[in-house]
């Protein structure tokens, strides 16, 4: 039996495509009834891989669809510099592609591009309304769709830039909902964060352009699926040596499935005689980066809730000095909300049993950990460590006043949203 190949650095061809079952279901019923679905999750989750199962016939013949009613775009949105006009010429001539062997259609979409002036809304109109004729529909998948919508702060100085993205995002809702040609029109879209987290903010009293969207949040693989795909003794994909147990790799991969790629391509590339140990110094250096652009990806508050659950977790203790934890969990209950986004992007879980919140991934929280002293501990006595409300606390000002612990402890309850429930001096320090 030849060895099995893993695809760590891109995206799993649709022949190797495994699990999902779940979000597939509901992808295909919003396909097959021509609505709109949105896709998030973090780096490595598997978007990439789950859009072109999508675009290709197996996802089709599995679920008894017929695959030539559709022309299909993959598109991916991180490749141009946009402009609406930009991102329509790019999507009509992959669609004209697509429609090989009609030569009447790909006459149309020709002097659409020929014309020279700005693709509009109606002229996509006109499009799809000769894809109807022909009893077709035209899908739409957008992959890092967040390349073209950006976040919010990158709209707060440019109000044209704003207006020009409110324009195009309208213009896409209305011929998504709001047009005949409608029914002959489906998006599935994948990006780093939830819709309603990306794109200008809206105007007072405008409507959301993302609510036509299913969301579908992608996590790390189910324990099923993992035990079904990946170490199964019939099928497996992973073959994991009778001296590591399967729930290391798990603890450290956490499901995740360029993470599982990755560590089943290290054990495939292998000596027989590797440790837990020397597999886990591996895949740390080969993984590194994922786990930055992980961190790098999530909001301001989402990063300080994932440091207050390191300090909650391990005790208080970090780096062998003890801080503070009190009033963690009210601070929890009062970013419920983000907490809920960080498990809807598979960051971190609920463990009910110990009324915790754990990582997904062993090396997710030792990263975290490592942020912790970064923010914490700095050679520079003028480093800021704290800023809210107008309050800047710096080392040097910390160690200054740090026996006044009432103080300190005022100033920290202010900024408790900064660092949540962390106490940044040493217990045996306040004695």
């Amino acid at each position: 039996m030849p060895p099995t190949k893993f695809y760590p650095t891109e995206p799993v061809p649709p022949d190797k495509f495994v699990g999902r079952m779940s979000e597939l279901y509901t992808i295909f019923d919003q396909i097959n009834n021509r609505g709109h679905v949105a896709i998030d999750g973090i780096y490595g989750m598997g978007k990439s891989s789950l859009l072109k199962y999508i675009k290709s016939s197996n996802f089709w013949e599995e679920k008894g669809l017929n695959f030539s009613e559709a022309l299909i775009v993959y598109y991916d949105c991180s490749v141009i510099s946009f402009t609406p006009n930009s991102f329509w010429q790019e999507v009509l001539k992959d669609l004209r592609n697509e429609a090989e062997g009609d030569a009447d259609l790909q006459g149309k979409i020709d002097n659409l591009l020929k014309e020279e002036k700005t693709i509009e809304i109606r002229d996509i109109r006109k499009i799809l309304q000769e894809i109807g004729k022909r009893e077709k529909f035209f899908l739409l998948l957008l992959d890092d769709y967040h390349g073209i919508l950006r976040t919010p702060e990158d709209y707060i100085n440019n109000l044209e830039k704003s207006r020009e993205m409110q324009t195009f995002l309208s213009g896409l809702r209305n011929l998504a909902v709001h047009s005949t040609e409608g029914q002959y029109f489906s998006t599935v879209v994948a990006a780093f964060r939830r819709l309603d987290r990306l794109g200008p903010e809206l105007p007072p009293g405008g409507s959301p352009w993302y609510n036509h969207y299913l969301y579908v949040d992608l996590k790390p693989f189910s324990q099923e699926d993992i035990d079904n795909y990946f170490f199964n003794s019939k099928h497996f994909l992973i073959s994991i040596l009778d001296n590591i147990q399967k729930e290391k790799v798990l603890e450290i991969t956490g499901g995740c499935p360029i993470l599982l790629q990755h560590a089943g391509y290290i054990f495939s590339q292998s000596e027989q005689d590797i440790d837990i140990n020397t597999f886990k110094a591996k895949f740390k250096n080969q993984t590194e980066q994922i786990f930055k652009d992980i961190w790098r990806d999530l909001t301001a508050d989402e990063q300080n809730l994932l440091l207050g659950i390191v300090i909650d977790n391990l005790n208080g203790e970090v780096g062998g000095k003890r801080y503070s934890v009190d009033g963690i969990n009210k601070v929890f209950e009062r970013n419920r909300y983000t907490l809920t986004t960080l498990q809807q992007k598979g960051v971190i879980y609920q463990n009910s049993e110990q009324d915790k919140y754990n990582f997904y991934s062993s090396l997710m929280e030792d990263l975290v950990v490592q942020k912790f002293d970064e923010k914490i501990s700095d050679p520079r006595e003028d480093k800021i460590l704290f800023e809210k409300f107008g309050i800047k606390l710096t080392e040097k000002q910390a160690k200054a006043v740090k026996k006044n612990a009432p103080l300190i402890n005022k100033i920290l309850g202010t900024l408790i949203k900064v660092v949540p429930g962390i106490n940044l001096f040493n217990k045996s320090d306040e004695k």
